[in-house]
């Protein structure tokens, strides 16, 4: 049995990264690049979508299935959960509540699409003590797939993302996307904000549910709609973010 990650572009092998480090294992990583981002459908077509996705990995024989990315756990889990009830899913959120624990307000930094989910409102405290800021972010994923790994426009981005925030008192970012993870070590560098991710809680609930015979041995298959030129770039970048050594699927 396969653990296949699925994400609209290269922002879920943050997570998959994270996982070689915890622990190997057979991994599918499934780079949904023409349909990127996620965040730019509306709910059906997302869902409708992804439900071809997953059975395309379960036919390649997935059993568990990690949506890594935000939006597509804020959109579509419960409804994928409902449609294939014998495979395992696991999904990521903005890790809002592991924020809480520092002083000032929480900037949190996530897609519009996850943002508008009732799945990430429940997240949020009703603690008066705290103040949530939600920015728009929409063009930051584009800009991060475009152009990795150098992000010098990505960053440009951010800082005018935060520019507003830097006087109102924010303690924490959290980072809402799978593709902002590649901006994190920046924005401990340049800010004096505390960062949380996500990833690490995804990888430990993986990790838990997983069966062990997932992991029997260490191996990343990639697979990528669109042309051949786009897979051998996706398995250049997933060996520069990974350190593993990749073939396709």
């Amino acid at each position: 049995m396969k653990i296949a990650f699925i994400d609209s572009g290269i922002g879920g092998l943050s997570v998959v990264k994270k996982a070689f480090e915890k622990r190997g294992g057979e991994f599918i990583y499934y780079a949904d690049g023409d349909y990127m981002p996620y965040g730019a459908l509306t709910e059906k077509a997302l869902s409708d979508h992804l439900a071809k996705v997953v059975q395309r990995l379960k036919d390649e024989g997935a059993g568990v299935i990690v949506l890594a990315c935000n939006t597509a756990t804020a959109v579509c889990i419960d409804f994928l959960r409902e449609k294939f009830c014998d495979l395992v899913f696991v999904g990521t959120e903005p890790a809002v509540k592991p924020a809480l624990c520092f002083d000032g307000d929480i900037l949190v930094l996530a897609t519009p699409l996850t943002l508008a989910q009732k799945r990430f409102s429940r997240l949020l405290t009703s603690d008066k003590a705290k103040a949530f800021y939600t920015p728009d972010c929409s063009r930051l994923a584009y800009l991060i797939e475009r152009d990795f790994p150098y992000l010098k426009e990505a960053e440009r981005a951010l800082d005018k993302i935060v520019a507003p925030y830097l006087c109102k008192g924010v303690g924490a970012v959290v980072i809402g996307c799978t593709h902002y993870a590649y901006l994190e070590e920046y924005i401990k560098k340049r800010y004096a904000f505390k960062v949380v991710s996500g990833a690490g809680g995804v990888v430990r609930q993986l990790f838990k549910v997983a069966p062990s015979e997932c992991f029997s041995q260490e191996k990343l298959l990639l697979a990528k709609n669109g042309d051949v030129s786009g897979q051998k770039l996706l398995e250049e970048r997933a060996r520069l973010i990974c350190g593993v050594d990749v073939a396709p699927l």
